[in-house]
């Protein structure tokens, strides 16, 4: 938040909506999610954006389950730390 500069990697460069969401474990599991998603790459696709990439901790393999089951895919990033960063184009939603 107080240093935006180092949301600037130019590897995302073709994926420029970032995603960003959680749920509390609670709610985790039941559909929430998915249709949480679903609702916002719609909405991407509607205002013609390509494509959108989320940052998520590797160690979170659960996280990393459910965005490749709606077909996410990791993106280079140099030096991306403890972090993954993945990325899908908007269209193609009967995937989700």
């Amino acid at each position: 938040m107080h240093h935006p500069e180092r949301m600037v990697v130019p590897e995302l460069a073709a994926y420029p909506a970032h995603l960003h969401i959680d749920l509390l474990p609670q709610w985790q599991g039941s559909g929430h999610g998915r249709r949480l998603t679903r609702t916002f790459l719609q909405a991407l696709q509607d205002r013609g954006v390509p494509a959108v990439h989320l940052v998520m901790a590797t160690a979170n393999t659960l996280a990393g389950a459910f965005y490749d089951r709606l077909g996410f895919h990791r993106l280079d990033v140099p030096e991306p730390g403890s972090a993954t960063y993945l990325g899908r184009a908007t269209k193609e939603l009967d995937r989700l």
